[in-house]
């Protein structure tokens, strides 16, 4: 990786890390506190950029590193799924922590792959 390929993924990663800050914290102000709605937002709606972007520029390694493992993957995040999930079922939410398991595993990949396909739509 070329330096300046490093700096761009290292900033756009940092860009993605506030906007999920940003984008999440509003979603779940506005949906109240019952359910990780934040997070399962952002990680669908990263789910479908990556998809957008690995349907239209599949080769473009560069655009790929710099938007797909900077920005996006900032932009989501793992780990945060985890702790709520966890955090549901300690609190006896099992029935909401396997809803959002289940329901993010679903919506991503629904994301993903609808992404995919306009991105190659897009690509022509």
């Amino acid at each position: 990786m070329a330096p300046a390929e490093l700096a761009l993924t290292l900033a756009a990663a940092g860009a993605g890390s506030v906007l999920r800050y940003l984008l999440g914290g509003w979603v779940a102000h506005r949906m109240g506190p019952e359910f990780p709605w934040g997070t399962l937002a952002v990680n669908a709606l990263g789910c479908l950029g990556l998809g957008l972007l690995q349907g239209a520029a599949p080769h473009d390694r560069a655009l790929l590193l710099v938007l797909g493992s900077g920005l996006l993957a900032g932009f989501t995040t793992f780990s945060t799924l985890m702790l709520e999930t966890a955090n549901l079922a300690t609190a006896g939410e099992r029935d909401r922590a396997f809803s959002n398991i289940v329901g993010t595993l679903a919506l991503g990949l629904f994301a993903l792959s609808a992404g995919a396909r306009a991105g190659a739509w897009a690509a022509g």
